[in-house]
C-alpha cells in the first residue's frame, strides 16, 4: 500500500502589487516545481489579483479576501507620488509612509483581519511575507513565519547602512547617519501606529523585532545580485538572512520579435521603461522620447497605461503601452530605467547594463548602488541633459570590459541558480518548523 503523504501548506502574504506579487510567485513557482507532493501553495488576495496569480501558475491555491475599498487607487498613488517629486529624499521617505501607512491604516488593518480569517481557514505550516512591516496576522497563530524583502535589501534598515530611499553610498557613514537621524522621529510616529494597531487587533506585539522594519527569527529572502550584495557571511547569520540573485523563474519568454523594417536599421538598440507608475506622467517620458531622438539609437519603449498619448519622433521608435520585459531584455544592448528591483535584477540577468532614473523609495537607493559599484550610471530625473544623457549611453556601449562582466554574472546566475537553492533551504524549514 502506497503511504500517501500530507502535503505541507505555505501562505504567501504579501502586498498586493506586481513587484512584490513577481518574486513571490517565482519562489512559490519553483517550490511547487521541486516539490510537487510535498507543498501546496497560497496567496491571501483579492479577486483581482487572484485571478492574475492563478494566470502565472493554475497550481496556486487562494485565501480570497473581499475589501470594502474596490476602487482604482492608481489615480491616488500617481498623485501623491507627484507631490513627492519637488521634495527632499527624507522628505519624500517621510510623506510615503505618512500617506501610505499612518493615513492608510483603517485599510491596512481591514486587510490584516481579513487575511486573519484565511491564515485560520487555511492552517498553514509556513507564512512567508512580502510586508513592509510587521502585521498582526503574521504572528497571532503562532505559525513560523519568515520575509521576502523584494525591495532593494536596504529596507531592512539594518545599523551603519543606508537606509531605502536615502543616496548615501554604503561607505558614506555620516550621510547615513544623517539621513537615519532625520528620519527617527518620524519612525517613532510610524512604530506608535503599528503599535496601536497590534492593540485593536488585541495581538501580542512580537518580542524583540521591530515593528516597522521586515525581520524575522525564522529566514529573511532578499533579492539582489551577489556582485552588488551589501551584506557579509556574519551579517547574514545575524539576521538569518538569505539572498537570491533574481526572481526570474524557469517560465522566461521566447526573445521579443523585433519587426524586419526596425531590424534592418542600423544602430544599437535601447530598452526604455520607467515603470508603470512613472509612465503616468506621459509628459516627462514624451522628453526622454524626444531627447533620445536626437541620438543615433534604436528604442523599444514600454509607454505605458497613458502610452496613446505618447508620440514617436520616427522610425527608430518602437513599442507598445504593455510590453512582456523578459522578452524584450534579450534583444537588447542596454536599458533606460526606472530602477525598481526587479528591473534592477533582471537586468544583471539578461546582462543588460542600465542607466537609472528614479522617482521615489529602493529606485533611489539601486541608483546609488549601480552607480558605486561601477555597473551603470544614475541620472536625475528632474534636470538631465542631453548631453549627460548621451555621454552615459555611449559610455555603457561601449565599455567591453563592463559587458563582460555582465555576461559572466548573468551566467553565474542562471547556473548557480539561487532561487532553486533558496526553494530548498525553505523547504527544509518548513519539514521542521
Amino acid at each position: 500500500m502506497v503511504k500517501l503523504i500530507k502535503k505541507k501548506k505555505i501562505v504567501f502574504y504579501s502586498v498586493l502589487t506586481a513587484g512584490h506579487l513577481n518574486v513571490c510567485s517565482a519562489i512559490g513557482s519553483t517550490l511547487l516545481n521541486k516539490y510537487p507532493n510535498e507543498i501546496e501553495v497560497y496567496f491571501i488576495s483579492d479577486e483581482t489579483w487572484a485571478e492574475k496569480l492563478t494566470k502565472i501558475d493554475s497550481r496556486f491555491k487562494i485565501g480570497l479576501i473581499e475589501l470594502s475599498q474596490k476602487e482604482d487607487r492608481i489615480p491616488d498613488i500617481v498623485k501623491h507620488t507627484e507631490n513627492c517629486l519637488n521634495l527632499s529624499l527624507i522628505e519624500r521617505r517621510k510623506y510615503l509612509f505618512q500617506t501610505f501607512f499612518i493615513d492608510d491604516i483603517e485599510r491596512i488593518y481591514e486587510t490584516d483581519i481579513k487575511s486573519r480569517e484565511q491564515i485560520k481557514i487555511i492552517c498553514p505550516d509556513f507564512i512567508l511575507c512580502d510586508q513592509m512591516i510587521q502585521l498582526p496576522a503574521m504572528s497571532e497563530h503562532n505559525i513560523p513565519h519568515g520575509f521576502i524583502i523584494s525591495t532593494n535589501p536596504m529596507s531592512m534598515k539594518i545599523e551603519n547602512f543606508p537606509y531605502s530611499g536615502s543616496d548615501a553610498g554604503i561607505d558614506e557613514k555620516e550621510k547615513i547617519k544623517k539621513f537615519n537621524d532625520d528620519f527617527s522621529d518620524f519612525e517613532k510616529k510610524l512604530v506608535k501606529t503599528i503599535n496601536e494597531l497590534f492593540k485593536k487587533r488585541n495581538v501580542d506585539i512580537p518580542k524583540n523585532l521591530p515593528l516597522n522594519l521586515p525581520r524575522s527569527n525564522f529566514i529573511s529572502i532578499y533579492n539582489y545580485p551577489k556582485e552588488l550584495d551589501y551584506f557579509n557571511d556574519e551579517i547574514k547569520k545575524e539576521y538569518n538572512l538569505l539572498q537570491i540573485d533574481c526572481a526570474v523563474s524557469s517560465k522566461i519568454p521566447l526573445p521579443y520579435q523585433l519587426p524586419e523594417e526596425f531590424s534592418k536599421l542600423p544602430g544599437k538598440i535601447i530598452y526604455v521603461s520607467l515603470g508603470s507608475l512613472f509612465s503616468y506622467f506621459h509628459t516627462k517620458l514624451q522628453k526622454l522620447i524626444d531627447t533620445l531622438a536626437n541620438l543615433s539609437y534604436k528604442y523599444i519603449v514600454s509607454k505605458g497605461p497613458n502610452g496613446d498619448k505618447i508620440k514617436f519622433p520616427n522610425n527608430r521608435f518602437i513599442g507598445e503601452n504593455y510590453i512582456n520585459q523578459l522578452a524584450v531584455l534579450q534583444v537588447v544592448d542596454m536599458m533606460i530605467a526606472h530602477g525598481g528591483n526587479n528591473t534592477f535584477t533582471e537586468c544583471f540577468y539578461f546582462a543588460v547594463p542600465s542607466i537609472i532614473l528614479p522617482l521615489i523609495g529602493d529606485q533611489v537607493t539601486n541608483a546609488k548602488r549601480i552607480e558605486e559599484t561601477g555597473f551603470g550610471y544614475q541620472l536625475n530625473l528632474m534636470n538631465y541633459t542631453e548631453k549627460d544623457l548621451k555621454e552615459k549611453i555611449e559610455s555603457l556601449l561601449n565599455d567591453d570590459a563592463l559587458r563582460t562582466k555582465y555576461k559572466n554574472i548573468s551566467q553565474r546566475i542562471k547556473s548557480e541558480n539561487s532561487l532553486d537553492l533558496a526553494a530548498s533551504k525553505l523547504m527544509n524549514l518548513i519539514r521542521n518548523s
